[in-house]
C-alpha cells in the first residue's frame, strides 16, 4: 500500500491519497479537486470511497467536485452530519465562501471493508461531536484529522466543538496500546507512542 499527501487549502489541509492495486481511497478532500484529480486519472487509480475524519470545510470542501468525477460512497460519523448543510458550523461562512455539500454522505460504522482497506473508525469528540480518527488495522497506520497532530491537538473553541469533550478523547488517547503511525489532519507524521510521550496534551 502506497500513502500520498497532498497538502491542500488555504488551512494547509493534508488530504491522503491510499492506494493498492490501483484501488484507492480519499482522505479528508479539502480543496482543490482539480490536484486530487489529476493525482488519481495519473495514476489510473480506481477511488472506492471517501473518508472524512471531520465536518469542518478545509477537509470536506472538494467532495462534491470528486463525487461527480467519482460517484464514490462518501463516509462521515454521522454526529458531523449537520456541518455538511450549515456553512456557520463548518467555518465556511468566516472564510466569506458559504460552503453547502449537496453530494449523498453516508454514516461510517466503526469497523469497515473497504476493497483492500481494512478501516476502524475511533469516535473521540471535541474539536467537533464527530471527531474521528481513521485506522488501517492492517497497516497499524492511524489518519488523526484534528483530534491529534504532532505536538498538539484540534481546537476546542469553535461551534459546536466541546473542552469537555476533547479532555475525555485525550484520555482515551493515553490508553492507546498499540503504537501506530500518525498522519493528521495538518502539519508531519508522528506517532501514538511519541505523542504520547512529548504531547503536553497527553500528559
Amino acid at each position: 500500500m502506497k500513502i500520498k499527501r497532498l497538502v491542500v487549502s488555504s488551512f494547509q489541509t493534508n488530504c491522503y491519497v491510499l492506494y493498492d492495486n490501483f484501488q484507492a481511497v480519499i482522505i479528508d478532500p479539502g480543496d482543490q479537486a482539480k490536484k486530487i484529480k489529476n493525482f488519481i486519472n495519473e495514476n489510473e487509480l480506481d477511488v472506492l470511497a471517501i473518508l472524512l475524519t471531520h465536518g469542518h470545510c478545509d477537509h470536506i470542501g472538494a467532495i462534491d467536485a470528486l463525487y461527480q468525477a467519482f460517484a464514490c460512497p462518501i463516509y462521515l460519523h454521522h454526529e458531523d452530519h449537520v456541518y455538511l448543510k450549515e456553512p456557520k458550523y463548518n467555518l465556511s461562512t468566516m472564510m466569506g465562501n458559504p460552503l453547502i455539500i449537496q453530494a449523498p454522505v453516508l454514516d461510517c460504522e466503526e469497523i469497515m471493508q473497504i476493497g483492500p482497506f481494512k478501516v476502524r473508525w475511533h469516535h473521540l469528540p471535541g474539536h467537533t461531536p464527530g471527531s474521528s480518527m481513521i485506522e488501517l488495522t492492517d497497516q497499524k497506520i492511524i489518519f488523526s484529522g484534528d483530534v491529534l497532530f504532532n505536538g498538539s491537538i484540534g481546537r476546542f473553541d469553535f461551534p459546536l466543538s466541546s473542552h469537555h469533550d476533547t479532555v475525555l478523547s485525550m484520555k482515551k488517547l493515553k490508553e492507546f496500546n498499540d503504537d501506530a503511525r500518525v498522519f493528521p489532519g495538518h502539519g508531519e507524521e508522528t506517532s501514538i507512542k511519541n505523542e504520547q510521550q512529548h504531547n503536553p496534551y497527553l500528559k
